[in-house]
């Protein structure tokens, strides 16, 4: 299929809710020129106890979506749905796309000394074993220790951050890691940095990974590269949810510090 990029046009992203707002956030910091268009699937999350074949129907569906809106480049802001996605899929999408997990990866690699990496992450990332298989390629005299938090998302998605109950879940969720002696910490899914503040008092020392960060990083090379960097001031950026909820509104307020009422769409694309 001929595509034609043009710079002018937006970058679209997909999660399953609010957690996408932190990759959001890294690509509008360092890409301030740029138009986003945003797709929350929130009717359907969490998405971290479906299957792989749900997960990966409904990851296919949200790409079909932004490629009807005319997206330069797609970024997948959902670790579950960049596990189930294959090679050959993504390379066959007419824009560029970027998955969290290979550069999430890539960076612990750089960082860790004791060749000893934990994964935070939902219970389906970590039976796709998905950052074990790419860190093993990158290195494989490289330890994965990994860790489910299916408790994660739905606190997230309530809005409770700041809770007895979260302290207590994130201090059991980082035992295993932190009693392996993993140095490097990757976040295994894009709504865990929401909770960093309670994160980074249980690491013992180790470096935390926001693949967020290094996805940035790299669409911006990217679209350097090919070129199609937009120069001009952007329009505002589109949300669309699949269910809008006072959640999703509140935390683009807090953490984007958007107020995004007036620029969310309600679509269903997933059924």
């Amino acid at each position: 299929m001929d595509w034609k990029l043009d710079s002018r046009h937006p970058i679209g992203l997909f999660d399953s809710g609010v957690g996408g707002f932190t990759v959001l956030k890294e690509l509008k910091h360092i890409l301030p020129n740029e138009q986003f268009i945003y797709f929350g699937d929130t009717r359907n999350l969490p998405y971290g106890d479906k299957s792989p074949e749900i997960i990966h129907n409904w990851a296919t569906n949200s790409i079909k979506f932004l490629l009807r809106l005319k997206v330069k480049a797609i970024v997948v802001a959902c670790n579950i749905s960049s596990s189930v996605l294959t090679k050959e899929e993504l390379t066959a999408i007419p824009v560029p796309v970027f998955t969290l997990i290979e550069y999430g990866a890539k960076r612990a690699v750089e960082v860790t000394r004791l060749k000893k990496v934990g994964v935070l992450a939902t219970m389906a990332t970590v039976q796709t074993r998905s950052y074990e298989r790419v860190l093993s390629s990158l290195d494989n005299g490289i330890e994965v220790v990994q860790s489910a938090c299916p408790k994660f998302v739905p606190m997230i998605e309530s809005g409770k951050l700041a809770t007895k109950e979260i302290e207590a879940t994130v201090r059991e969720y980082l035992t295993p890691i932190t009693e392996s002696g993993a140095d490097a910490i990757i976040y295994g899914c894009s709504h865990y940095p929401l909770l960093s503040r309670v994160i980074e008092k249980y690491v013992n020392g180790a470096v935390l990974i926001d693949p967020a960060v290094e996805v940035a990083k790299a669409v911006k090379e990217k679209l350097s590269e090919i070129p199609a960097l937009r120069t001009d001031p952007p329009h505002p950026d589109v949300f669309f949810v699949s269910k809008i909820t006072e959640n999703f509104l509140s935390t683009a307020k807090t953490f984007l510090g958007q107020d995004i009422s007036g620029h969310t769409l309600e679509w269903i694309v997933n059924e």
